[in-house]
């Protein structure tokens, strides 16, 4: 009984352990600027985020990300990149090490948001979006599916009623 015990418990640590992985580059970001001087970090889980969108009333938006498992942002001065000797554009090559593909590019007046993707064989993918500002970089990793389908649609409903 105890040997049914042992196994049970190693077979739920090994499918959980995977649940818990990160990202290289998440995780370089967070070992590096953790702790220095106006650094902001912080994690949640994917139903706080649902949850956080339901309060907020963005129930369609909440529907495309059902399947997110986590959310972690951090946001990073660019003098502290400065500071230490490194750039955002360094980063960048962090991700493509860590086997991120760069979905879009958007440009906003003085900022621009970078979205990333870490495909797994299985549906729960890394997201990597990057909002890059005059003063700060601002790192948010989804893990888990977002469907983009629905996020498209949300999109053009979205526009339709700017027209309107």
């Amino acid at each position: 009984m105890k040997t049914v015990k042992i196994f049970f418990i190693a077979i739920v640590v090994f499918a959980v352990t995977p649940s818990f992985s990160q990202s290289m580059s998440f995780e370089k970001l967070y070992n590096r600027f953790s702790g220095t001087e106006d650094v902001n970090c912080f994690s949640v889980s994917g139903f706080l985020c649902r949850a956080g969108l339901w309060v907020a009333g963005e129930h369609e938006f909440k529907e495309a990300i059902e399947k997110v498992n986590s959310l972690r942002v951090i946001s990073i001065p660019n003098s502290n990149f400065a500071t230490q000797g490194l750039s955002v554009k360094g980063f960048k090559k962090v991700l493509s090490e860590d086997h991120f593909e760069s979905l879009a590019s958007i440009r906003e007046k003085n900022s621009r948001i970078e979205i990333y993707l870490q495909q797994s064989d299985n549906p729960e993918n890394r997201y990597l979006v990057l909002v890059e500002e005059a003063d700060q970089l601002t790192a948010i990793e989804l893990k888990g599916y977002i469907d983009v389908d629905k996020l498209r649609k949300l999109a053009f409903e979205n526009k339709d009623r700017e027209t309107l």
